[in-house]
């Protein structure tokens, strides 16, 4: 009684009501009496100053609900600590060893929230740690950029249907993984270099007599041929593929290498023409009226002259800008139809004459000349026609550019 009766008189008046059930009490719920005894009576004495002076200090400025809330989950916390360590801290008092006490639910469900030795805290949970997305593959990152250039490019295509799209990016994401391999594509460029597949590729070749005068002419301007051939194919194999020459034959929609190597060894190097007049009647004539049909394809045409350009470079420059008015007002816009203008040789005359390409209004804006000869950039690769390649394809990039939409 002695004991019942020195508990009575330290717990709260709140507790006490219950106190003369403690014998029916569970153990859990003595614990907890005994708990508040111990809380309400002298031990809370000596922190009793601390803990008015912070509650009548920096709680001052908290709501009610706001403390409760607070309170209820720090007694949520105490509470899953106490049903954690309840059996253990029990054992260890005791010095005794009570068996099944690993069996009991609280203890299960807890888990191991702390050690069996009254001096060592919970510790916290730790977060899971968030997952690592893996980065995109080259080709899904490839495919992505080509529906992003089809969707903001294409969209006045009509032959450009969703299957025609996945059926073209699919090929092309793959395929241009091992051209970049073999050609030194650097890897920011390889996905506007798949976006080539969407395009025809129409070569137009200076036929004049003047190839002849130099040995690098005609075998440069055959291989830079057979290279864009087997890269286009390469890329999509529907893609139509033409070579026409400034006043002999056109060869359209060559279809196999075998057809290829034909129209290579046909060849005829007699005439005197220049760029301008065959390039409006066989090229920008034709696709014009591709455009006003409704059946135009993107095209990248590449022109491979040794001579000048046949009219000044500001007629030249305003037929191209003529050609690209017709193009939008056909709602053909954005890079539709591709022009990049080579140089074969080493005439000085010419090179001065296409250094003004660079600057003239209209065609600075349509057409990419690099003023550097082909044939200085096959022999600078050593002849080697893979690396060759990537370097035509970095500039057919450049021309796209100028135009594309973003």
């Amino acid at each position: 009684m002695d004991n019942l009766l020195t508990f009575n008189l330290r717990v709260p008046v709140g507790v006490q009501v219950v106190s003369h059930l403690i014998s029916e009490n569970t153990i859990m719920e003595q614990f907890l009496l005994i708990l508040s005894s111990s809380l309400g009576g002298c031990r809370y004495e000596k922190y009793r100053k601390e803990i008015e002076g912070f509650t009548n200090g920096s709680l001052t400025g908290l709501g009610r609900l706001e403390l409760q809330s607070a309170l209820a989950l720090f007694a949520g916390k105490v509470a899953d600590q106490i049903l954690a360590d309840f059996v253990p801290e029990l054992s260890v008092l005791l010095g005794k060893s009570l068996p099944g006490a690993g069996d009991l639910p609280a203890i299960r469900n807890m888990g191991n929230a702390s050690t069996a030795t009254p001096s060592e805290a919970t510790p916290e949970p730790q977060p899971e740690p968030e997952p690592v997305e893996e980065p995109p593959t080259p080709e899904a990152e490839t495919k992505k950029q080509l529906n992003e250039f089809a969707s903001k490019n294409l969209a006045s295509f009509p032959q450009f249907s969703e299957e025609k799209i996945e059926q073209i990016t699919d090929q092309a994401a793959a395929s241009i993984q091992g051209i970049a391999a073999k050609s030194n594509i650097p890897d920011e460029e390889i996905p506007k270099a798949a976006q080539l597949a969407f395009y025809d590729f129409t070569i137009l070749y200076d036929d004049s007599g003047s190839m002849t005068t130099e040995a690098s002419r005609i075998p440069t301007t055959q291989e830079t041929i057979r290279s864009l051939y087997k890269t286009a194919k390469t890329l999509n194999p529907d893609n139509s593929f033409s070579v026409r020459s400034f006043e002999g034959s056109n060869h359209d929609n060559v279809s196999s290498e075998s057809d290829l190597s034909d129209v290579i060894s046909g060849m005829t190097f007699n005439t005197g023409a220049s760029v301008a007049a065959p390039l409006r009647n066989k090229i920008l004539d034709p696709l014009s009226k591709a455009a006003a049909d409704k059946t135009l394809n993107p095209t990248v045409v590449v022109i491979i002259t040794d001579g000048d350009l046949g009219s000044n470079v500001v007629e030249f420059g305003a037929g191209l800008t003529n050609f690209k008015a017709q193009l939008d007002a056909t709602n053909n816009t954005g890079p539709a139809v591709l022009f990049v203008l080579y140089r074969v040789g080493n005439d000085q005359s010419s090179e001065e004459s296409l250094k003004e390409l660079h600057t003239a209004p209209g065609a600075k804006d349509i057409l990419l000349y690099n003023q550097d000869s082909i044939d200085s950039k096959l022999e600078s690769v050593g002849g080697d026609t893979d690396i060759y390649v990537g370097t035509i394809i970095s500039d057919l990039i450049k021309a796209m550019d100028l135009q594309v939409v973003r």
